[in-house]
This record gives C-alpha cells, structure tokens and sequence, in this order.
C-alpha cells in the first residue's frame, strides 16, 4: 500500500517539520522517493532522490537515533534500488558503485538484495547474460542467507 505508506511518511515529514533530526529527516526523504517509484512517479521520484543527497548531514552518527544507520554509500545502495524499480538503467551503475563499497561487516541478505536489484536493472537494459549471471551469485547469497523473500523475487524476475 504505498500511496497509504507515502501519506503516512508525509504527515511524519508534516508534523515533525524543522524539529526532525537532520538524519531522519534524510532518510524520510529517501523513503518517500522509493514509494513515489513504487506508485510510478518516476520525475518526482527522481527529484526526491536529489534532495535526500542534499538532506544527508555531514555526521550519519546521530545518538539520538542508535538504530538508524544511514551514510552515503546506503543512500546510493537506494538510489539504485529505486531506479531500479523504475526500469532505469541508470540503477547499473549505481548499484555496482554500492556493491564495490560494501564491507566485510555487510549480511549475506543485503548483498542477495541488491544483486536482485541488478538483475532488475540488467534486465531493463536488455543485458540478459549479466542479469543471469548476477542472478545465480544472489540466488547463492540468498540461500545461505535462508531467505526465502528474496529467492521469490528473483523466481519472479527470472519469469518475467
């Protein structure tokens, strides 16, 4: 229900105003531009993804917010992501720059996720014989990371 997730996500944006912390107020941005991809908005969305750039403060450690971890290799993890939604091949580039930048600490689901991602954003772009070999590295990750979400969506990316 993104059109229900983005009237929430605005109301937070609405009621928290200038008072928000620097970083969420960042990744609420980040968060609106991928449920306006979600619903199709791909300009706006686009637009969106500028301003959360823009939004992340210079300090991604906020101890007021302990659980939010948000720094500018995630933000182009979810620039690519969301355009990946989109169909936009501008997502590859993205999405390889955030694969390059993951450490040693990043789970096996994340790096299943975002090879999911590329496989998108390769198929949009008709690479097929990258997109099938991304495919098969996040299907591995995915198994042994025992996610069973990602496996489904990857069964629906290789049937469409």
């Amino acid at each position: 229900m993104p059109a229900d997730a983005l009237d929430l996500i605005r109301a937070a944006q609405t009621v928290g105003g200038p008072a928000l912390p620097p970083l969420l107020a960042c990744w609420l941005t980040a968060a609106t531009a991928e449920l306006l991809a979600a619903i199709g908005d791909a300009d706006h969305c686009r637009r969106t993804l500028d301003l959360a750039d823009q939004a992340l403060p210079a300090d991604c450690a906020d101890p007021e917010l302990p659980y939010l971890l948000l720094a500018p290799a995630h933000l182009v993890r979810w620039r690519g992501s969301t355009l990946a939604r989109l169909g936009d091949t501008d997502a590859i580039d993205h999405l390889y720059s955030a694969l390059d930048g993951m450490g040693a600490t990043t789970t096996l689901r994340a790096e299943a996720g975002l090879r999911c991602d590329l496989v998108a954003a390769l198929t949009a772009s008709g690479d097929h014989d990258q997109a099938v070999a991304e495919a098969t590295i996040a299907r591995d990750l995915a198994t042994r990371a025992g996610s069973v979400r990602l496996r489904r969506r990857l069964d629906q990316l290789a049937a469409a």
